[in-house]
């Protein structure tokens, strides 16, 4: 269990993130690995910062993806905006986000309703789903938590995200080899460690198989005790931007322009 202070915020125009802005139109994918100031940067440029420890995923000799393993300090928030949503773009532009990661699992025929259960400081917007997405991502005042949907209590969380699957369950890898068969997308991921929350995303289409036992080999190389990792998103719901040490732009991968209606946020 995480023990520095995880907390989640309702955000609305006035709040948190001041004027709403006008929702900028989509582009097309694919979108790949930049940096805010559209040069064409991927995150091999972003190294290791006091915040969090930066590690690469590899597969077969190749960069898989990015792991953030984050030290005490940011504090993670659940950005939700129901029905209008909020890019990662005006999340970083707006608010003092060190790392943005989306997004929640949303309707195939609405992109801006929540599928699953969303709860916000004691506030269910969207009911649990019996189906699907396995795991319960908790946040209380002072930690947070994975639990299986079979064993989620109602107020178990002051605040949570159903998602899912589960990629890794105390700390043994959780898919089945039958993955493999299955289409490759982007994936982004949450983990929870000894020591709080981490976020990943990977930078190339993959099975959640693949991806997992990237991560199981990360962890052991480096010692990470990270006995959960839960998928959060895949194909164009995928994006993870990391403001710069500078704090003059931030590095991206995924659409950062189009508007999710749940966001993963980590602020200094």
């Amino acid at each position: 269990m995480g023990k520095f202070a995880l907390t989640c915020i309702f955000i609305s125009c006035n709040f948190v993130l001041g004027a709403c802005q006008e929702a900028a139109q989509p582009d097309e994918g694919p979108w790949p690995n930049g940096h805010s100031n559209n040069q064409a940067l991927n995150f091999s440029a972003l190294g290791s910062s006091d915040e969090f420890d930066k590690h690469t995923l590899v597969h077969n000799g190749e960069p898989l993806g990015v792991f953030l393993h984050m030290k005490p300090g940011p504090q993670p928030r659940i950005v939700t905006f129901p029905h209008e949503g909020i890019s990662v773009q005006q999340a970083m532009n707006t608010t003092d986000a060190l790392v943005v990661l989306g997004s929640g699992f949303v309707s195939e025929a609405h992109s801006l309703e929540p599928v699953g259960l969303l709860r916000v400081n004691d506030v269910q917007l969207s009911p649990l789903a019996p189906y699907g997405y396995t795991r319960i991502i908790g946040i209380n005042d002072s930690e947070a938590g994975v639990v299986h949907r079979s064993t989620y209590e109602r107020n178990m969380f002051v605040s949570a995200l159903q998602a899912g699957p589960g990629i890794i369950e105390q700390s043994a890898l959780d898919i089945s080899e039958r993955d493999l068969e299955r289409p490759k997308y982007y994936r982004s991921f949450l983990a929870l460690c000894a020591d709080g929350l981490s976020v990943g995303i990977s930078t190339q289409p993959t099975n959640l198989h693949t991806l997992g036992q990237a991560l199981v080999n990360l962890f052991a190389q480096e010692q990470l005790d990270c006995p959960e990792v839960v998928n959060l998103a895949g194909d164009r719901q995928a994006v993870l931007a990391v403001r710069s040490s500078d704090g003059e732009g931030y590095f991206f991968h995924g659409d950062i322009i189009t508007n999710k209606v749940t966001l993963f946020s980590f602020e200094r």
